[in-house]
């Protein structure tokens, strides 16, 4: 079998989260507070959606489950490179579906919660 490794950008990703944090986790999330990156704070960032853009202009958003089963968790870059792995080896139909343009809330819950805690927990 060949592996194949596709390049996602950032605003694919940026739409993945969405599917996240704006329908598919509400079930389960809370957004706890923002990092901003040096220099920036909400008063001073020019960012119209923070809770999306923050982990790709080099901040970061803190999330923890609405049932306090797990403590907070970051997500950065780092977080989203890891999920998106993840995603594609262990979920390749619904990598599949993100690549063809075609996520949805399910793909977008699966993969924050792979971001976040490695596996799928909730759902």
């Amino acid at each position: 079998m060949t592996m194949v490794k596709v390049k996602v950008n950032n605003q694919r990703l940026e739409d993945l989260l969405c599917c996240a944090l704006e329908g598919g986790s509400n079930y389960w999330y809370t957004i706890t507070h923002y990092n901003y990156p040096p220099g920036e704070t909400s008063e001073t960032s020019s960012l119209e959606y923070p809770h999306l853009e923050l982990p790709f202009k080099g901040g970061s958003v803190i999330i923890e489950d609405q049932f306090d089963d797990f403590p907070e968790k970051e997500l950065d870059m780092d977080a989203i490179e890891q999920g998106i792995q993840l995603l594609e080896r262990l979920y390749p139909g619904l990598f599949a579906d993100f690549i063809k343009e075609n996520e949805d809330a399910t793909t977008g819950d699966v993969f924050l919660q792979l971001c976040l805690y490695g596996e799928v927990i909730y759902g």
